[in-house]
Formats: C-alpha cells, structure tokens, sequence
C-alpha cells in the first residue's frame, strides 16, 4: 500500500507528456542554421554590391587601365629585346609624345582618347571628332614632335652630365622618332602639320616613304606609304575645299617652326649616332 502512494506520488511531481519542452540541443542546432543563412544572405548581398562598385569603377577608370596595361605589354615585349632600363626609356619617351598631341588637342577643345601602346608600331591617340581645318589638325600635330623632341634634349643633357651610354642612346631615340613623324606623309605627323603650310611638300614626304618601304621592306612604311598615296589623292579631288585655307601669317610660323624642330632633330640624331658609334 505505501508502495502505491509513493508511486502515484512521484507521478504527480513528473510533468505531463504534452507539455515536454524540446532538447535544448535541437533548439540550438535551429538557430545555428538560422544564424548561418543569415550570414550566407549578408555575404551575398555584399558580394553583389562589390560588384557592381567594381564595374562603375572599371566603367570609370577603364580607360586609364587599357593605356596602362598597353604601355606594361610593350615594355614587356622591349624588355625581351633591349632590356628593361631601354624599354621603359623608350615607352617613356613614346607617351611623352603622345602627351603632346593630347595636350593640345584638349586645350583646342577636341575629345581624345588617351594613348594606346601597339609593340613594333608605336602609341597613338584617337580623335573622337575631325579637326575643324589645316590650322588645327597642325597645331595637334606639331605638338607631339615638340613634347618629343623636349623628351629626347632632356635624355641628352643627363646622359652628358652622368656620362651615361643609356640614356644617350634614349636620346638618340627620341630624335629619331621625332624625324620620323616629321616625315610629310599623311598619317604621319608631318603629313597633318604641312596640310597648313602647302600641300605639295606631300610630293616630296611620299616618295620619301615609298623609297623606305622598297630599301628596307618595313611593313610599318609600307602601310604608311599606301595611306600617304590614297589621302594625297583624296586631296587632290578636295582640294578646293575651305579647310585647307589657312591664312599666310600662320603659314609662316608653322613653317619656320616646321622645318625649324626637323632640323635640329635631324641634327642632333647625326651626332648621337657618330658619338654611340664611339663608346
């Protein structure tokens, strides 16, 4: 008899069935899951956002990073051939060039892109609308012979000073290239500035190119010489055209400092050329 009541006693204490609460480890691993989902959404919801920041940014800045990446893969390619301390002197000198161009298409008001590096061609910019006449397009394309040909002085003077063979050699470059563009043959940068001066110093830069393209074979002249023979020609049917009259004053000055900037580029490239020859 005691041993019943003590039973029945102990049932009363216990807590009905229904009323269980469930093990606190189950309650646990629920809000674990909980808690990790939303992490995983959080996660998910920045990374989107990265994201998209990240392509504004590109979108921004893009084309900052394919002049950049342009000039990193020509410096890559030279340095294989030349060197690294030659190829960055050279990719240098080839943006300030570019520079020159750029600067005053701007300041004249015309949209441009920023310098493009090809290995083996050089850099160049794109106008994103024409010149409005001769004037202008010789303005824009004197002005990178002139940045270039400041670029190339600036490596002489230091590699006189320093008596450095690297940097005369740079210097010997820049000359060089400055000649080169001055060469009048459209597309080249003589070619845009003598379309100021007179059209018919073209009868002299074409056959120039054309004589390049038989002596050395360069497939660079050879494509210029074919452009120089199909713009001249283009000319030649326009000729009449309001653009290429440009008053006589400005004639004058760009064709003093036309021939000017080639002839002290041409001579300085001869000096460098017999001074390396000697070292």
């Amino acid at each position: 008899m005691d041993d019943n009541k003590e039973t029945a006693s102990n049932l009363l204490k216990e807590e009905p069935f229904s009323e269980e609460k469930p093990p606190a480890n189950k309650k646990s691993r629920w809000r674990w899951l909980t808690s990790l989902g939303g992490l995983l959404l959080v996660f998910k919801v920045t990374k989107i956002w990265a994201i998209i920041k990240a392509i504004f940014i590109f979108l921004k800045f893009g084309k900052f990073l394919t002049t950049g990446l342009s000039m990193l893969l020509m410096i890559l390619t030279y340095t294989y051939l030349y060197g690294w301390k030659y190829a960055i002197g050279i990719v240098l000198l080839l943006f300030v060039h570019e520079m020159g161009h750029l600067t005053a298409a701007r300041r004249l008001g015309i949209d441009t892109s920023l310098p493009m590096f090809i290995p083996f061609i050089g850099a160049i910019i794109q106008m994103k609308e024409a010149p409005k006449d001769a004037k202008t397009e010789a303005i824009v394309g004197i002005a990178g012979p002139i940045f270039g040909a400041v670029g190339a002085f600036i490596c002489l003077l230091i590699g006189q000073v320093f008596d450095s063979a690297l940097l005369l050699a740079l210097a010997y470059f820049g000359f060089i290239l400055t000649v080169f563009n001055l060469i009048p043959a459209h597309p080249l940068d003589g070619g845009r500035i003598v379309t100021a001066i007179s059209l018919k110093i073209w009868i002299i830069g074409i056959p120039i190119m054309v004589f390049f393209s038989l002596v050395f074979f360069n497939p660079i002249a050879i494509l210029i010489s074919i452009l120089a023979i199909k713009k001249a020609w283009e000319v030649w049917k326009d000729r009449e055209n309001p653009y290429y009259n440009t008053e006589q004053s400005f004639r004058l000055k760009m064709g003093v400092s036309y021939f000017f900037l080639f002839a002290l580029s041409a001579y300085y490239t001869y000096n460098l050329h017999a001074m390396l020859n000697k070292m």
